[in-house]
């Protein structure tokens, strides 16, 4: 599949798990909110001591209380 197809995806593994592929890069990272710029936009997660465990070939791994996700153009 391309990036045309599925530009990102994600997989919420429980309220506190989160993977995100197709990410370009991390545009802001603190414990109540990360910002990830992917192939189709940009998406916010907010929540309580958010943590990118791991990161690398365009997915990143999240955990911590996930409250909320946001998507922007």
């Amino acid at each position: 599949m391309t990036d045309s197809v599925f530009p990102f995806t994600l997989t919420l593994l429980s309220r506190d798990k989160l993977v995100v592929s197709g990410v370009k890069r991390v545009l802001f990272a603190d414990g109540n909110r990360l910002k990830f710029q992917l192939h189709g936009g940009t998406l916010n997660v907010e929540g309580a001591g958010l943590v990118i465990v791991e990161i690398g070939g365009g997915d990143a791994y999240v955990k911590g209380d996930i409250g909320g996700l946001k998507f922007e153009d």
